[in-house]
């Protein structure tokens, strides 16, 4: 080939390449919005999923059961002085996935609050994880709302039997 033709395919080839490169970086910003959109659409639907669950779950009301409980972890360095403190409540309502406890502690619960619950339901005892995701104030008691993490699953159904056990007792009553 002549020189005069290979020297007009390498221009246009340089006068292409910015088009080509136009063309496949738009290609990749439709592509990172759709990866982003799915990502979105995931994070929605496992936030149905567990509020789902969470409804399902059955919840048993107890009769001031108690609990002991200690602080393991926080979302916030400056409250890490509190961090294996102890303390104890009453169990308000249970379910496999969460529990309603009662105490005099007052904690901030807009930070991260973890906590590691002993108590004992149908002489089966019980420790679990536990994160603070909701406070209530009424007179002079606090209520928490606990949801149950790194739950093994054996430990989940141990405690599913249990509620289910108490509730059959009760409907014989």
């Amino acid at each position: 080939m002549e020189i005069a033709t290979l020297e007009s395919i390498l221009i246009m080839l340089l006068m292409v390449q910015p088009l080509i490169h136009w063309f496949y970086a738009r290609q990749l910003r439709k592509k990172d919005y759709q990866i982003d959109t799915l990502k979105k659409s995931l994070t929605d639907l496992k936030a149905k999923w567990n509020e789902v669950e969470r409804r399902r779950a059955f919840r048993i009301k107890l009769l001031d059961q108690e609990c002991k409980f200690e602080s393991i972890g926080f979302g916030d360095k400056l409250l890490e002085p509190l961090k294996h403190k102890k303390g104890e409540g009453k169990i308000k309502d249970i379910s496999y996935l969460g529990m309603k406890l009662s105490c005099k502690l007052d904690f901030p619960v807009r930070k991260k609050i973890f906590l590691r619950l002993h108590f004992i339901l149908c002489d089966e005892e019980f420790s679990l994880k536990g994160k603070i995701v909701r406070k209530e104030e009424r007179m002079d008691d606090i209520f928490y709302g606990i949801e149950f993490i790194e739950l093994h699953h054996q430990d989940q159904q141990r405690l599913y039997q249990v509620i289910r056990k108490l509730e059959l007792e009760r409907k014989k009553k």
